[in-house]
């Protein structure tokens, strides 16, 4: 299992301080091998679940937008992954993979492993020998996850697993008929194990430990404690310990609680995104401190909301995310990190590209046109959303309308009277404020304008706008803003002005 032949090696190295949008396996494809020094990837788990992120700042409304789906099933493209490893035996994850087909058959997990067992094979391409990988999983996939990454990084190349055990802050909940669940597994493994990077970490002394161990007080009141060294007594004081090596068992690191809305002040707060999965920063620093040094490059293949990037800018290192949610990119660099000049690759950078986009990920082009506008997130549902794509709140009442409402539906195919038609429906059913039409190009239609204009006009302070916007992407592209007033920062509830919309060739 651990002499399994590599992948070979293409292109060039990822480009540090960016951020790359798209599946992480075509991306990592394209780069050279052993090029990475550390890498960390919070993968989804396989938890059968749905991850909607909640904005619901107290003065920014509430909003949701699905981040990601984490339920899998045995489909055409699982089958195909698998036929691949069945006719290729020299590819690392093979024998486990095929292993694991024996014994878990055609099922939702073994869906899931195929899909990171490809994925494992290129991050083990582009580890460098001195280099470390961090796989963060919990119990529902751990055990096959071990299996897979024991045969593609190889056993002897197995450093720890590390349990992290990140408490309830809620209080605990309720475990039905099992306890609660108050942890997560990672597994680390190195590039060659014994060249792999580590600094030794420490965690601080208990109270209990230094009331117990370091008794005594000097005059100028530092603690400390004596030793006999050859004879000699010496003493130790407390200031200069290290503290306790680290462990296996982290339990000082405390999970996020989601309550940035109701605690704005609070440290941890300051820290949240919304982002359903998010880590806390601390967590990933530590990982970063112990396995690379100022100005290795560190990898995360699921960047999600950017923890381990921003953790690995703030320590000195260069750092490359991926991430196959339009939304996380902008999450990162217009909020998270939105004070550096981050590159991004693969997002629509041009009409062409955004075209594209609508052709072959519709609700992808979704999310990111609706991205575009200041203060709107894309709609938790994606099927059946009741003609709803997007949403965001108004910074004032308006003078003439109850609601602070405002919404917003994207077409990336033709235009459709019709479809215009449903949406100033559904502006008047939700009682929305106001709406933004968007389409990939501009409505032309002079009966579809008089529509729009139709829908009349709210006024806000001392200006009018109209309730109904037709807008497009190729007004993106061209500068061309939609009239808007003010609207709430769905993150934090500040203003959030017009001119904050980006305007850079990223799109």
């Amino acid at each position: 299992m651990d002499d399994a032949p590599a992948l070979p090696g293409f292109g060039t190295p990822p480009e540090a301080r960016t951020l790359y949008y798209g599946d992480c396996l075509d991306w990592m494809q394209s780069w050279d091998s052993r090029s990475v020094d550390l890498i960390y990837l919070d993968p989804p788990f396989n938890s059968d679940a749905t991850y909607n992120i909640l904005y619901r700042h107290r003065k920014a409304g509430k909003a949701q937008y699905r981040a990601f789906d984490d339920t899998w099933y045995w489909n055409e493209k699982a089958a195909a992954r698998l036929a691949v490893y069945e006719g290729a035996a020299g590819r690392p994850a093979a024998k486990a993979v095929v292993g694991l087909y024996r014994i878990l058959g055609e099922s939702g997990m073994l869906a899931y492993l195929t899909y990171m067992a490809e994925r494992l094979e290129q991050m083990k391409r582009l580890l460098k020998p001195s280099g470390t990988i961090y796989l963060h999983c919990n119990q529902v996939a751990a055990h096959y996850l071990k299996v897979l990454m024991d045969t593609v990084f190889g056993s002897r190349n197995f450093i720890n697993e590390i349990i992290w055990n990140y408490g309830t802050p809620s209080g605990g909940r309720a475990g039905g008929m099992k306890p609660v669940k108050t942890h997560d597994t990672l597994l680390s493994y190195a590039g060659e194990y014994g060249k792999h990077c580590y600094n030794r970490q420490h965690t601080p002394y208990r109270k209990k430990y230094i009331r117990e161990w370091f008794r005594h007080e000097d005059r100028a009141g530092r603690r400390y404690r004596t030793r006999s060294r050859g004879g000699e007594i010496v003493r130790q004081y407390l200031d200069q310990s290290p503290g306790v090596p680290l462990s296996t068992v982290w339990s000082d690191i405390m999970q996020l609680s989601s309550r940035r809305g109701w605690f704005p002040k609070s440290k941890a707060a300051q820290e949240e995104t919304g982002y359903p999965t998010q880590k806390p920063r601390v967590l990933l620093e530590r990982i970063i401190k112990a396995s690379s040094n100022e100005g290795d490059l560190v990898l995360d293949p699921f960047c999600g909301c950017g923890t381990a990037v921003d953790a690995a800018n703030r320590l000195r290192r260069e750092w490359a995310g991926i991430d196959i949610s339009s939304f996380a990119i902008d999450l990162i660099r217009l909020r998270r990190m939105s004070d550096l000049d981050i590159a991004v690759k693969g997002a629509p950078f041009d009409f062409k590209s955004a075209e594209k986009l609508a052709r072959d990920k519709p609700f992808e082009f979704e999310s990111w046109a609706i991205m575009r506008l200041p203060g709107f997130v894309p709609n938790t549902v994606r099927v059946g959303d009741g003609g709803i794509d997007g949403r965001a709140t108004l910074l004032s009442q308006p003078t003439d309308h109850k609601s602070r409402l405002a919404l917003a539906q994207v077409k990336g195919g033709s235009f459709s009277a019709s479809q215009l038609r449903d949406f100033l429906h559904v502006i008047n059913r939700e009682k929305a404020a106001l709406g933004v039409y968007i389409t990939l190009t501009p409505v032309q239609s002079a009966t579809a304008r008089a529509a729009a204009m139709g829908a009349g006009e709210v006024t806000v302070g001392a200006n009018k706008y109209p309730r109904c916007q037709l807008w497009s992407i190729a007004d993106h592209f061209d500068r061309r803003r939609p009239n808007l007033p003010t609207m709430t920062d769905p993150y934090t509830g500040q203003p959030l002005l017009q001119e904050e919309i980006s305007w850079d060739s990223q799109g």
